[in-house]
């Protein structure tokens, strides 16, 4: 905006003065700032002081940060005068009153009403810069500015909540309005976690705002802040916060902050819940395909704690829509694939390690690949007719495609061999039970020779180091980190690819023609030498370790016949051994050096 078109709201003269106000009697600051119009306190200030004893307010709280032991007397002195409670009010009643030249042109108007801030937002900042500055445990005046917004917090978020003002707007100067709540919020439940009980009260309306917020979020800054608080909310992360809620019984009441968050997100405040639940997993949608790095793996795991809870039930209206949910579908296995190389080494606007950004890359990783295993095994136990419709539209987006971008990074994630695991083996199932169409979808996505490939690699280098893996207790779930999993995720996932492979075609994926000419492993046949070099790149990671399928087997015909073990388990196919799976001593007697 031209420096012309700013709001003057005063002069530097004013700020001088209430500097020194403040500093001599910080009761007439917090006097002046709930002046109502036409009223003056007895110093004689009207409401055209407010704006200048606010800077001066915000100037002394910012500065709170640069005295970490010996808290700013000035502040305290304010606090102890009712600056805490002025402030709240402030909050509850401000309005912003500005005149305009005569002359003024009515689309530079539009763009100073437009970028205006909210009338409450000057004063919920200071409010949220003494916040972030609270100690622990909270002081004398921490604790008072703590009472003053819980005796207010009800009507501050009323205000908020029914006056969005301009934090619907998209313009950039917008963005902190949509992070003070949030921000605020997360250091007093910290500070003072029995704060978290004012959430759960049927008519607080915190939660909505900050998804309301989140909804309408423009950039990393904001959409960031917005979905790790709401996920904090779902699965605390905080020991304070977390004794808490054990205490209070509130562990087991995370459906109750769902449904605030979906009627935060609601289009209109008639929506039913089906459209507020087909809006919240859309503003997935549309927040992940802008994402990346540390925004994105904090906004999928906003997405697993809203979908996967561990205390009750997810939201049903919530699990309706994402069998269907295409474009969350192609939004997460998007960034999937894009996450499988280094991004730009920046982070909200400054540089970053690199081993830093690889690591958000590897949150991405691990959450798309849980989130989507979890979402699948959901279904598969509670809903298993909607297991074919969510499996065809990943068939759709390319969700092995993206997979194998990400599998040599999978493999050396802990747990990552579990969740792939059960991926394959409700895939198989639900491909096994499903329409003749689901099975010419997934003809089209096989083989997966690097897949496959990288699998037993991982399995036989593990072996070389730790040996065979144990065998399995009869009805116990293997730990995540087993070397069960790892044993056994190849197994599914060559189960998978030869129920869903025609073995008389063209060994190369997408070409249907017979295959004639065979490759050394002689598991394999191409319909030409074109396509058996074009192919030899991925296949040359499994060639020489398919002959172990067969040893367990796993054929073409077995494969055609699905077990009905339950997902959760390694593998779906016949125990030739003592162990789990193939026989593990021959699989450990075999070396890279020898296959390569």
């Amino acid at each position: 905006m031209a420096a012309y078109a700013q709001i003057i709201t005063h002069t530097p003269e004013q700020t001088l003065q209430w500097r020194q106000i403040a500093i001599s009697n910080p009761g007439r600051v917090a006097r002046t700032i709930v002046l109502q119009p036409g009223q003056t306190t007895r110093e004689g200030d009207n409401q055209g002081d407010i704006y200048p004893a606010l800077e001066v307010v915000k100037e002394i709280a910012l500065n709170l940060k640069n005295q970490p032991g010996e808290r700013n007397k000035i502040w305290v002195n304010l606090v102890n005068a009712g600056i805490a409670e002025a402030l709240c009010k402030n909050v509850c009643e401000m309005v912003v009153f500005f005149q305009t030249l005569p002359n003024m042109p009515q689309d530079l108007l539009k763009k100073v009403t437009e970028e205006m801030p909210s009338p409450y937002f000057a004063p919920l900042n200071i409010l949220c810069l003494a916040s972030v500055n609270f100690q622990y445990p909270p002081s004398k005046t921490d604790k008072r500015t703590i009472a003053a917004l819980r005796k207010n917090w009800s009507e501050m978020m009323d205000r908020i909540w029914n006056e969005p003002e301009s934090t619907l707007r998209p313009e950039d100067s917008h963005t902190m309005e949509r992070m003070v709540v949030a921000q605020m919020l997360l250091r007093i439940i910290i500070t003072d976690p029995t704060f978290i009980s004012v959430l759960y009260q049927p008519s607080d309306l915190t939660i909505q705002i900050i998804a309301r917020h989140w909804k309408w979020a423009q950039g990393p800054v904001d959409t960031t802040l917005t979905a790790s608080t709401l996920y904090l909310m779902l699965e605390p992360n905080h020991p304070r916060q977390i004794a808490y809620m054990r205490s209070s019984g509130l562990e087991s009441a995370t459906s109750k902050i769902i449904s605030k968050i979906l009627v935060g997100v609601s289009p209109t405040g008639q929506s039913s819940k089906q459209q507020q639940a087909r809006t919240l997993i859309a503003t997935f949608a549309e927040h992940l395909v802008r994402l990346t790095g540390r925004d994105a793996a904090n906004e999928v795991n906003f997405l697993m704690g809203i979908t996967t809870t561990d205390n009750s039930e997810p939201d049903p209206e919530i699990m309706k829509v994402l069998p269907k949910a295409t474009p969350l579908w192609n939004a997460m296995f998007r960034l999937l694939k894009k996450s499988a190389k280094p991004g730009p080494a920046t982070d909200q606007g400054s540089r970053q390690d690199p081993e830093t950004e690889k690591m958000h890359r590897l949150r991405v990783i691990s959450n798309i690949v849980g989130a989507s295993a979890n979402t699948l095994h959901h279904f598969s136990l509670k809903n298993p007719e909607e297991c074919e419709p969510l499996v065809r539209i990943w068939g759709n987006e390319n969700f092995l495609g993206a997979l194998e971008e990400t599998i040599e990074i999978l493999v050396k994630m802990p747990g990552m061999t579990m969740q792939l695991s059960r991926l394959a083996g409700i895939i198989e199932s639900t491909i096994s039970e499903g329409t003749p169409s689901l099975l010419r979808l997934f003809r089209t996505q096989f083989p997966r020779w690097r897949i496959l490939g990288v699998l037993i690699r991982h399995d036989i280098e593990r072996q070389q180091i730790t040996g065979p893996p144990p065998a399995p207790i009869p009805g116990v779930v293997p730990a995540s980190d087993s070397h069960i999993w790892d044993h056994g995720v190849w197994q599914c996932f060559g189960s998978l690819q030869l129920k869903c492979m025609d073995k008389t075609a063209c060994g190369k994926r997408g070409c249907e023609k017979p295959g004639t000419i065979a490759c050394m492993c002689e598991a394999t046949k191409y319909c030409s030498e074109a396509c058996k070099t074009k192919d030899a790149k991925d296949h040359r990671l499994a060639c020489g370790f398919l002959g172990l399928l067969d040893n367990v087997g796993i054929t073409g015909e077995e494969s055609a016949k699905p077990t009905k073990s339950p997902p959760s388990q390694p593998t779906k196919v016949k125990k030739t051994s003592r162990t789990a799976g193939p026989d593990s001593a021959s699989l450990a007697s075999l070396t890279l050096e020898d296959l390569d």
